[in-house]
């Protein structure tokens, strides 16, 4: 993917900034993660999430708040979807339009890392997709309104056999009019050094997703978050996320930093 990376300056006051863009691309492993294209014997079914909090990172530390655009349909109050499918092949439940980058302003400098949330902000996850502006209007990322969005929606196939998860907050107390708050976020929190902007490229991996699934016992299996299940603790380990209480334990194993596509 080509970057672009220009610097321009606004109001004096304010100082120079410059334009970002963040790509994304879908992994298992090494290879390349399609619809339509097995890696090796495994193609992709699912991968759409939404991000919040996007940082670039300093060599001194500092975390650096990227302005994302408001670009809809995919970007807007400070919330983006990214999606990695494109509605063929083995991607039944999805649609043709992709958004592979995050697209936003900072101000200049050199960065050496970023940093960005999964999920959305706990204030926006009760919205009501049919009212609420893009990226929340997408009611197939959206549970109910108590429970409210998933934040990460992922799966792969292996010819009958597959693992799909979804992510949401769980918990969650109040009433669909009134929510008040979820015990558990289930909000991963990824922190990378080594990504350079306008050079590095970061991809999803859903190879530790389904580490601890048997791909070809004929029998698929599955996560939808919920604190019963026992078999999402090692997906949501992969996350970086601790099962039992949704907290952040780590930068997620499925994210990382490479310089191709």
């Amino acid at each position: 993917m080509c970057v672009l990376f220009p610097v321009f300056v606004l109001a004096a006051c304010s100082g120079p900034v410059q334009t970002v863009e963040i790509p994304f691309v879908a992994r298992y492993g090494d290879r390349p993660l399609r619809c339509d294209q097995a890696a090796g014997d495994i193609r992709l079914t699912e991968l759409r999430l939404f991000v919040h909090d996007v940082r670039l990172l300093t060599s001194d530390g500092d975390a650096v708040p990227v302005e994302l655009a408001d670009r809809s349909p995919w970007q807007g109050g400070a919330v983006a979807l990214l999606d990695l499918e494109d509605g063929t092949g083995a991607c039944r439940n999805g649609t043709a339009a992709l958004n592979a980058s995050l697209q936003g302003t900072i101000p200049s400098g050199e960065y050496t890392g970023l940093a960005f949330r999964i999920g959305v902000p706990a204030s926006r996850n009760h919205a009501d997709p049919l009212q609420a502006p893009p990226p929340l209007d997408q009611s197939a990322m959206h549970w109910h309104w108590l429970t409210g969005y998933k934040f990460l929606r992922a799966g792969i196939a292996n010819g009958d056999d597959g693992f799909w998860i979804h992510l949401g907050s769980t918990l969650c107390d109040g009433t669909a009019s009134a929510p008040e708050g979820c015990a558990h976020a289930n909000l991963p929190r990824v922190v990378l050094q080594g990504f350079i902007p306008g050079a590095s490229v970061v991809a999803f991996d859903l190879e530790p997703l389904a580490a601890t699934v048997d791909l070809a016992d004929g029998t698929p299996s599955d996560c939808s978050s919920g604190p019963a299940e026992s078999g999402c603790a090692a997906p949501f380990r992969a996350l970086g996320l601790e099962f039992a209480s949704g907290e952040t334990i780590g930068t997620p194993s499925v994210v990382r930093v490479t310089n191709s596509e």
